[in-house]
């Protein structure tokens, strides 16, 4: 069997409302039942599921697997890929703490840096499904800001790493150079030493 709208996928089960084929990108399932994308609209506006809110456009956010994320902001998120668990918590993103295993010795840094890459790729769906957004551009306003402050604590940690390279350096030329009378210059500073 084919689904209903991509004609060139396999279905994998029907609609428990209307009994169209659907492939795995068109199905969301509810308590167990397969509904199509037309059905969930459907049913949203008509407020069939508790607790569940219509929210005027055929995009909804806050939901879960129920959301309806807005293609115009699919692609990289830059808050989440900078700021990991601490954009995780401000966006209801739970799996952003796995992010932590980087302060592990020996792999946890790879498994935060791969952690970091999927809140990159995956991170504004996630955040879409699980918090409330006023519209589109409120979300897109909201990640602008988290991408800016990733941007800035990127900054400061790279201006932390240069002063804190430039201080060693210099500690190690001052203890190596000789002074005139062959002892290392920082023998004539602290003379005790």
């Amino acid at each position: 069997m084919k689904c209903a709208t991509h004609n060139d996928r396999e279905a994998i089960g029907g609609c428990s409302s209307c009994g169209r084929y659907v492939c795995p990108e068109c199905k969301v399932t509810i308590d167990g039942q397969i509904y199509c994308n037309q059905c969930l609209d459907a049913k949203l506006k008509e407020g069939d599921w508790p607790g569940v809110i219509p929210s005027g456009s055929s995009y909804t956010s806050g939901l879960g697997a129920l959301s309806r994320m807005p293609p115009e902001i699919r692609g990289w998120n830059w808050g989440g890929f900078l700021l990991t668990w601490i954009w995780g918590i401000g966006n209801n993103v739970w799996i952003s703490f796995i992010a932590l295993c980087g302060i592990l010795p020996y792999f946890g840094w790879v498994i935060g840096l791969v952690m970091a890459i999927i809140l990159g790729m995956r991170g504004n769906e996630w955040a879409w499904q699980n918090k409330r957004w006023d519209s589109v551009e409120h979300f897109k306003k909201t990640q602008r800001t988290w991408m800016w402050w990733g941007v800035g604590v990127l900054l400061l940690q790279i201006a932390l790493v240069a002063a804190v390279t430039v201080l060693i350096i210099s500690l190690f030329m001052i203890a190596a150079t000789a002074g005139p009378d062959g002892n290392p210059y920082w023998h004539r500073i602290f003379p005790s030493i």
